[in-house]
């Protein structure tokens, strides 16, 4: 219910964060364990050497796999080029993030740009392992950062905002809020999506109230699709 003083939020009924606010609910953010969102995408020329560096890359997956929640390549649209990597990992920390990536048999060969490292809180109890894709859908990563305004702005669309992910919620593999490294301050949102295509993905986030609020100043949308070596 919109302006209900129980529930600022405008969380569901089901979601653990419903009558939750202020330090209640940094309380909250900040008792769950560190999530990461890390995208790193391949410099020119490094999907050259992809192949030739593939068998350090999995083994150091492996060495993680304990850790994953989500990971695999990057694609372009029709889904045929690999472009970069996507992970969300549990981690203590940004140190140990970054020790994640520095460590990949891509970053060792010198294969990828600088990563997008952000802390992020899963509003959804998935991960990779607990079922597999759909394979007539494609997955997409949307990343949405935060604008000027957007403190205000997430204030005004919040009950909305609730109300439609909950009712697309089965097109997600994971959704929540993207956080700074300490976790307390808000600096966007994270969408794993599974849809018909690109075109729906950007539908869907082009309808979250978020987005038509002017809550987010930048909005990267990527195809990825599940890491073979952790499927």
């Amino acid at each position: 219910m919109h302006g209900d003083p129980a529930n600022p939020g405008g969380y569901r009924l089901d979601d653990p964060r419903y009558g939750l606010s202020g330090q209640a609910l940094q309380d909250y953010y900040l008792s769950q364990p560190p999530q990461w969102f890390i995208r790193s995408m391949y410099a020119p020329g490094a999907a050259d050497k992809r192949e030739a560096v593939m068998e350090a890359h999995l083994a150091h997956q492996a060495d993680y796999r304990d850790h994953v929640h989500f990971a695999g390549p990057i694609l372009s649209d029709d889904g045929a080029t690999p472009l970069g990597t996507m992970c969300i990992i549990e981690l203590p920390n940004r140190a140990a993030a970054e020790a994640y990536v520095s460590g990949d048999g891509y970053a060792q060969a010198g294969m990828l740009e600088q990563a997008t490292i952000k802390r992020f809180i899963s509003s959804k109890c998935l991960k990779h392992f607990d079922r597999a894709p759909d394979p007539k859908l494609q997955l997409f990563v949307a990343e949405c950062l935060d604008g000027p305004d957007a403190a205000a702005l997430r204030a005004q669309t919040a009950t909305d905002h609730h109300n439609y992910q909950g009712s697309i919620i089965d097109r997600y593999m994971a959704h929540g809020p993207l956080r700074s490294d300490d976790g307390k301050g808000l600096i966007g949102s994270l969408f794993l999506i599974e849809v018909a295509d690109r075109n729906t993905a950007e539908l869907l986030v082009a309808n979250e109230p978020m987005t038509a609020g002017g809550v987010f100043g930048e909005i990267n949308l990527h195809r990825w699709r599940f890491g073979k070596s952790l499927a």
